[in-house]
């Protein structure tokens, strides 16, 4: 087992800084629907996806993998989608829409073609 400077005070930092951003996410989401209604229903579960990735991420999957960073590409469509509904005409949204769905097929292609490489099962 490692007992490097990063495993004993590093890692329970970051941990303790995810949970706190989570939480601070949680509660501006909750304060967003509150003042505005409905009409920021769509940032605020945005906002809790966010949390929801990061946190799972931290203590589940790793920062590492292919799954992680798909569900992080996914926030980007999220975010395109959501500002294209409330009828943003900017080009940010559609930047951020297709910029999202690109990343996330070429994450998915690379994935499959790691996955299906017959030279690392052998």
């Amino acid at each position: 087992m490692s007992d490097s400077v990063y495993d004993r005070y590093g890692r329970p930092v970051v941990v303790g800084f995810v949970v706190v951003l989570a939480g601070l996410s949680v509660a501006s989401a909750y304060l967003r629907v509150s003042s505005a209604g409905l009409a920021a229903a769509g940032d605020a579960l945005i906002s809790l996806y966010i949390a929801g990735v990061v946190v799972w991420g931290t203590f589940r999957e790793g920062y590492d993998t292919a799954r992680f960073r798909i569900a992080l590409y996914g926030v980007l469509v999220l975010w395109g989608s959501a500002d294209l509904i409330a009828g943003s005409e900017g080009a940010l949204p559609y930047l951020f829409l297709i910029g999202g769905l690109l990343l996330i097929a070429r994450e998915s292609y690379a994935h499959a073609g790691a996955r299906d490489d017959p030279a690392e099962s052998d």
